[in-house]
């Protein structure tokens, strides 16, 4: 995790920070899906198609790549930062243990009814096919 606490001020739009690399473990990513519970599959017809799970190869959830891993590997942020909003665009699966560069950059930032607002965007590839498998537009309001 970055040392480097930031305040609204400290961002500039189209400030891009230093890529980060890392990947995701399948086990990290069982471990969220099992969070949820799933009704079997079906196919047309309305049969349920068994699959057995050791013969399945699941991609990594998209809310476990775009995480916030990258983002606390860029900055740190003071207490009070709030989570306003997100958009993920994914663009190619991503499977277990792949090595990722995340590049985070200021899209925007404003005021709106007296509260700041910071716009990043996290482009997140796959470094073995050089792939670009996520974007993330991620909207958070700072403490006064």
């Amino acid at each position: 995790m970055h040392n480097n606490i930031l305040v609204y001020d400290d961002f500039e739009i189209d400030f891009c920070f230093p890529p980060h690399h890392y990947s995701v473990a399948g086990t990290d990513n069982d471990e969220f899906l099992n969070l949820f519970s799933y009704s079997p599959l079906k196919i047309a017809g309305d049969k349920e198609l068994e699959l057995q799970s050791q013969h399945v190869v699941r991609p990594i959830h998209p809310i476990m790549v775009g995480s916030f891993q990258p983002q606390h590997a860029a900055f740190a942020w003071p207490t009070g930062v709030l989570h306003a909003k997100e958009k993920m665009t994914m663009t190619a699966p991503v499977y277990a243990g792949e090595t990722l560069e995340s590049r985070i950059c200021v899209k925007d930032k404003y005021l709106k009814n007296e509260k700041k607002f910071v716009v990043l965007e996290m482009q997140i590839k796959k470094l073995e096919t050089n792939t670009m498998a996520l974007t993330v537009e991620r909207t958070l309001v700072w403490p006064k």
